[in-house]
């Protein structure tokens, strides 16, 4: 069983940035802090988000001393470099007909080891560039496929809310948002309201889910009869922000009523 050590949430200062766990090895440091981390032979820069946290030490990075100036603007420096890596790897990749639109890039701390971002729509056999990129630039090479949503959150822009996306910000890890939280928030079914700037179901579907649960639990379902003052109709649906549910009426008409009108269902208290 592996030992529990003192740890920390970090975010890498990558294109990517990536929220995970890493060791404390020679003293703990603070939130907010920016330190060196050490991983499979790399040395990378990360933001403290969380400390201290127990976590399992197996197979984790190490967190070996808080950065200096003198690494901030190293780190500075690989940024701008890496980008021109990108472009050598974009012009290399139409010279061998490979449908492959690279994102970013990023170059460890020594400066050994660059990790390119690209996306596509299908699976790419880049093995042949692989080998080429690596010869020319005399560098440990690593090609990471992204989807949508990691090429939005490398890119950056801000949201239908007006607001810096929520990828590049709190959310520490994306997670699969199904249809089923939409159907269950009672939205419209609108690719254009319901997708995020990477085209897929937005982030805060999933985070907001739990809030309108708890806001309906206990209402008769869409679809069921109610009584209400003595008239009888069905629920159509139900509106959040304004506490109301559409009903339509047996005599045809339809109206909104509050949610403490609403007869509860059998067996609810």
């Amino acid at each position: 069983m592996a030992e529990e050590k003192l740890s920390a949430l970090v975010r890498r200062l990558s294109p990517l940035a990536e929220a995970g766990p890493a060791v404390w090895v020679a003293r703990v440091g603070n939130p907010g802090e920016v330190w060196v981390l050490e991983e499979s032979r790399t040395r990378w820069l990360v933001k403290v988000l969380k400390s201290p946290i127990l976590e399992s030490s197996e197979g984790q990075a190490r967190l070996i001393r808080r950065a200096t100036p003198a690494d901030l603007e190293l780190h500075k420096n690989l940024r701008e470099e890496a980008q021109r890596l990108v472009e050598q790897a974009v012009a290399r990749a139409e010279g061998l007909g490979l449908c492959m639109r690279f994102i970013s890039g990023e170059l460890d701390l020594d400066r050994t080891f660059l990790r390119l971002f690209f996306c596509s729509p299908n699976r790419v056999d880049f093995r042949e560039l692989l080998r080429d990129l690596a010869g020319s630039m005399k560098l440990r090479l690593e090609l990471r496929q992204i989807g949508p949503r990691d090429v939005a959150k490398v890119l950056g822009t801000l949201g239908p809310c007006g607001c810096p996306l929520c990828c590049q910000g709190f959310l520490h890890k994306l997670r699969p948002v199904p249809l089923e939280l939409a159907f269950a928030q009672q939205l419209l079914l609108s690719p254009e309201r319901l997708s995020g700037a990477c085209g897929r179901l937005k982030c805060c579907l999933a985070y907001e889910h739990e809030q309108y649960r708890e806001a309906l639990d206990g209402l008769p379902e869409p679809g069921e009869e109610v009584t209400v003052d003595g008239r009888t109709g069905e629920i159509l649906g139900y509106q959040f922000f304004r506490g109301t549910a559409s009903v339509a009426w047996s005599d045809g008409t339809r109206s909104e009523i509050p949610w403490g009108k609403l007869r509860p269902r059998e067996g609810t208290p």
